[in-house]
């Protein structure tokens, strides 16, 4: 082994180790509740996600709260699998290590610009990995369903309820 390969090998060698004990710490520090994580990433994402529909006054973050509230009352009407795999996708993005792996960043997600947000959503999108694309579009559907399901959002889509015999 020569000195350059020494010194590259231990530059290297710092670096890998710093990032695991950077990647270890934060996960122990992170919660691993799967309801801490899954309002951390709903936080993060919904104004991303519904960034037409959510009013840009004080009343987003009203908004934003009752539609969390909505997307935890309709979880347990998901069947089993669906519920474990958004579960799955909540922790995965609450903690750094994974959401590394999943955004390629290393910024916490409500650290992140809205416009950040809202293309990472976009790519997760139109990737050409089926797992990313289907993160997106099951987060998509059920925020969209807890959004848009709520009698208050209804009034703007000129939706009136049918009348039923």
């Amino acid at each position: 082994m020569d000195r350059r390969q020494f010194i590259l090998s231990g530059i290297a060698l710092g670096a890998a180790t710093s990032l695991g004990i950077y990647g270890w710490h934060s996960s122990i520090n992170e919660s691993n509740d799967s309801n801490d994580s899954q309002d951390l990433v709903l936080s993060a994402l919904l104004p991303a996600l519904l960034y037409a529909a959510l009013p840009q006054d004080t009343t987003m973050a009203q908004q934003v709260i009752r539609t969390k509230r909505a997307v935890n009352e309709f979880m347990p009407f998901l069947p089993q699998r669906q519920q474990q795999e958004l579960q799955q996708l909540f922790s995965l993005l609450a903690n750094r290590v994974g959401q590394l792996a999943v955004t390629g960043h290393m910024t916490a997600l409500t650290e992140l610009s809205l416009q950040q947000r809202w293309k990472l959503l976009a790519d997760w999108r139109d990737s050409y990995l089926t797992l990313l694309q289907q993160a997106y579009h099951g987060l998509r559907e059920l925020l969209f369903a807890a959004y848009y399901g709520q009698p208050e959002h209804w009034q703007p889509l000129n939706y009136t309820v049918p009348k039923y015999r």
